[in-house]
C-alpha cells in the first residue's frame, strides 16, 4: 500500500475511484488505513491534493488510531482491587486463592475469581478468563437488545455474533449479518444502543453516506455524544 508524508509521519492510503461518489471523500478503514474516494471526472492527482489538503484531520485520526492500538497492545494489569468498567459504570476485580480449580463468581459491583496461588501472577491466563466472563455478558445482553432494537425499528437481519475486535466496534456484512465487539460491555448501555443502530442503519446504507448518518439521527439523536464518547474513552475500554 502506498504512503504519504504528513507532518513527519507516513501515513498508509489507497485511491479508489467510484461511479456513485459526488465528490472527494476520505475515510479511516482500522485494517489498511486511509481511503480517498473521488468521482468519475476526477483524477488520482487531484485525489492525493485533496488528502494532503486534509493534513490536519488525517493526523489527528491517525494519531488516535495508534493510542488505541498501543493500549490494546498493553492490555490491562490484573492484581487484587483492580476496578473493570462494566455499562459504563466500575466493578471491583477479586482475586482469591483456590485448590485445583479456577472459577468466578459476579455480583451487583464485584467480579470474584478463585483459583491456584501459583497462577495469580499469569497474566495472561487471567485475561483469558476475563475475556470469558464479557463474552458470557455480551453474548446474554448484545443479540437481544439488538432484536429489541431491530423490531422498535423495523430493521431485519440474518444473525449477529459476538466477537474480541481490536479495532471495530461494530460491523454489518452484506449478507445481513452483525458483529458486536465484546468490550461493549464496558460501555454505558447509551453507547451500546448507538454502535446497534449504527450497524442495523447500515442494513439500509451500507456506507457512511450523508443518508445514513441521517437514518442514524432518526433513531439516536443524541449519536454525536457517543461519537466523542469513543472517542474520548473507548481507548481505555481494554482487556
Amino acid at each position: 500500500m502506498p504512503k504519504i508524508k504528513l507532518g513527519g509521519q507516513a501515513i498508509e492510503f489507497r485511491l479508489r475511484e467510484s461511479k456513485r461518489a459526488k465528490r472527494l471523500s476520505i475515510r479511516f478503514i482500522p485494517q489498511s488505513g486511509f481511503e480517498v474516494v473521488y468521482p468519475m471526472g476526477k483524477t488520482k492527482s487531484e485525489a492525493l491534493a485533496f488528502l494532503e489538503e486534509q493534513e490536519r484531520w488525517v493526523l489527528k485520526i491517525w494519531s488516535e488510531a495508534q493510542a488505541e492500538a498501543n493500549n490494546l497492545t498493553r492490555g490491562r494489569h490484573y492484581v487484587d482491587g483492580v476496578e473493570l468498567p462494566y455499562f459504563g459504570k466500575s466493578i471491583t476485580f477479586k482475586l482469591r486463592a483456590s485448590g485445583e480449580t479456577a472459577d468466578y463468581k459476579f455480583s451487583k459491583d464485584q467480579l470474584e475469581l478463585t483459583l491456584p496461588k501459583r497462577f495469580h501472577a499469569d497474566q495472561r491466563l487471567l485475561r483469558n478468563i476475563v475475556e470469558d466472563f464479557y463474552r458470557l455478558q455480551a453474548k446474554r445482553y448484545l443479540p437481544a437488545r439488538t432484536w429489541e432494537l431491530a423490531q422498535l425499528y423495523g430493521f431485519h437481519y440474518n444473525r449477529v455474533r459476538i466477537k474480541n475486535q481490536k479495532t471495530r466496534w461494530g460491523s454489518c456484512s452484506a449478507k445481513r449479518n452483525i458483529n458486536l465487539n465484546l468490550r461493549l460491555m464496558m460501555a454505558p448501555d447509551g453507547a451500546i444502543d448507538y454502535v446497534i443502530i449504527h450497524e442495523l442503519c447500515h442494513l439500509r446504507e451500507l456506507n457512511h453516506s450523508p443518508a445514513f448518518w441521517t437514518l442514524v439521527e432518526a433513531y439516536c439523536p443524541d449519536y454525536l455524544r457517543w461519537k466523542d464518547w469513543f472517542r474520548q474513552y473507548g481507548p481505555s475500554l481494554i482487556l
